[in-house]
């Protein structure tokens, strides 16, 4: 079952993202600026990724913090290995579901510009899964308008207890976004405008919450009472239709509120 998934995983990358004319120069295109852009809240480790080679160009070394792992251990097979099988068994249907976005939904210009957000749960070296916000996005192009280097980045939010689906989200800052794109379902991209429910108050107080901050603690921030903090976090959960926190914080990360 697991060598059957992989093998699907690497079908997807084959067909839909087969370089056949590479760039003959790398860009490893502001690293650090596509970094600010993918939301981290907690540790996180990053890395580089070639499609041409499946190799890690890149790994950096807090992924010791996050798994327990060295970062020159950390290959594409590392990773397939560490999945939670139930992961591993939907992983493809996130890969083909992004190469459909990406190749055929989008224009090439424009394949830059998104991050393929989603989550899932690898383990750690002492045997416990984390919860792991994953996010990657597309560094360079080949010259035939592939997907050669990929910038990923892996957020623990194990901490935030989010309830784990499978669903994917496509994000831009200057292009329409899409969001909580099931995979078990047909795939038709529905423009959302979630993060205008809120006002950019409340857009704060959603970035407290996420970083574990209490009520006294908000409120002394942002210079007002723990009942106005209180009174923002009622309105903030009527306006998301969420339940409670967990779900507010675990639906604005998919939904590019924060």
């Amino acid at each position: 079952m697991k060598n059957d998934s992989i093998t699907k995983v690497k079908n997807i990358w084959e067909t839909q993202n087969k370089i056949l004319k590479s760039t003959n120069t790398i860009l490893y295109k502001d690293v650090k600026k596509q970094l600010l852009d993918l939301f981290a809240v907690g540790n996180y480790y990053y890395f580089i990724f070639n499609f041409e080679n499946l190799l890690m160009e890149y790994v950096h070394d807090s992924i010791f913090e996050i798994l327990g792992i060295k970062a020159d251990t950390f290959t594409i097979n590392t990773l397939f290995e560490l999945l939670h099988p139930e992961d591993l068994s939907k992983f493809h249907e996130k890969e083909s579901i992004a190469s459909d976005f990406l190749f055929n939904k989008i224009s090439k210009e424009d394949i830059t510009q998104y991050k393929v957000v989603y989550l899932m749960r690898l383990r750690h070296s002492n045997g416990q899964y984390k919860t792991i916000l994953h996010q990657s996005r597309a560094l360079s192009l080949s010259e035939d308008g592939k997907i050669q280097q990929v910038l990923g980045i892996h957020t623990d939010v194990t901490y935030l207890n989010i309830p784990l689906d499978h669903k994917i989200s496509f994000i831009s800052s200057d292009r329409p976004s899409y969001y909580a794109i099931d995979t078990n379902s047909s795939f038709n991209l529905i423009e959302n405008s979630f993060k205008s429910l809120f006002t950019t108050r409340e857009i704060d107080i959603i970035k407290s919450i996420s970083e574990g901050k209490d009520f006294k603690n908000m409120a002394t921030h942002f210079n007002v009472s723990p009942h106005t903090i209180n009174t923002h976090k009622r309105n903030i959960l009527k306006k998301s239709h969420c339940k409670n926190t967990a779900e507010l914080v675990a639906k604005c990360i998919r939904e590019g509120v924060i």
